[in-house]
């Protein structure tokens, strides 16, 4: 029943790209209202993060890690982005457009995800643009992999946004809840330390800890130069189709009652 729903709300989303992209387009213009560059902050926010994790990294608070500035900004983004996807806010932002207009409603969260994923893509180029020219060795299978992690990591973005936006909309505690609780899964996410380094009860929290998988995914192809392990792209795969069931059920349970309690 959910799958016939997705399927559904897949076509109603594409009959609607439309709407989806002005949405999209709207999003990044009034994040950056009333400044002279615009769109251009959203592409220029993640390179300016590179360069100072580079120059942090490599000249001011060095670590015996060897490109450590690879290491980091490879696996800081994807938290971030799955952060953003739980803030819980893409129903309440768009509150005037369920009560008065008549459209898929899934719209708003998607449009939300998709903002914040266009982001992170230019990061991840950019990343891999710096890995080349520094004559870095490539692994080009591990490469290919990429896009599929992008695009798993974005299913789950979405059905985790669409979980918590819905959840949000009828207990508005938990999107502040929430946005504690991103900032402590931020340090027991191995992004700032290797994940060998965890020790004792950190290293079982950061194993059961479920954007672990996709951050080292991106680790070993960006900064160990290998495929990573099938393990890793299949717990990925499990924690995107089972969160896009998941978020996807509770929305469409719930969202008739979105204008009401609006």
């Amino acid at each position: 029943m959910v799958l016939m729903r997705i399927a559904q709300s897949m076509k109603d989303v594409w009959e609607n790209r439309t709407i989806l992209l002005a949405m999209i387009r709207r999003n990044t213009a009034g994040r950056y209202r009333n400044t002279y560059m615009g769109f251009a902050w959203h592409l220029l926010l993640p390179v300016l993060m590179i360069v100072v994790m580079y120059i942090t990294f490599t000249n001011i608070r060095t670590r015996a890690i060897e490109d450590f500035w690879v290491y980091l900004s490879s696996g800081v983004f994807p938290i971030m982005f799955i952060s953003a996807s739980l803030r819980g806010r893409a129903v309440l932002n768009n509150a005037k457009y369920i009560t008065k207009m008549k459209f898929p409603r899934e719209i708003v969260v998607i449009a939300s995800v998709i903002t914040d994923f266009l982001s992170v893509v230019f990061a991840y180029v950019i990343i891999i643009m710096v890995i080349l020219l520094a004559g870095e060795p490539v692994n080009w299978y591990g490469m290919a992999l990429i896009p599929v992690e992008l695009m798993l990591m974005l299913i789950f973005c979405i059905g985790c946004s669409m979980l918590i936006s819905t959840v949000t909309v009828f207990v508005k505690d938990i999107g502040y809840f929430m946005s504690v609780m991103m900032r402590l899964v931020f340090w027991i996410t191995p992004t700032f330390f290797l994940i060998s380094e965890a020790k004792g009860v950190l290293r079982d929290i950061v194993w059961y800890n479920p954007f672990t998988y996709f951050v080292e995914t991106f680790h070993k192809i960006l900064y160990y130069d290998i495929v990573p392990d099938p393990f890793y792209i299949a717990v990925s795969t499990a924690l995107a189709a089972g969160f896009l069931l998941l978020g996807s059920f509770v929305f469409f349970r719930c969202e008739k009652r979105f204008p009401e309690v609006l």
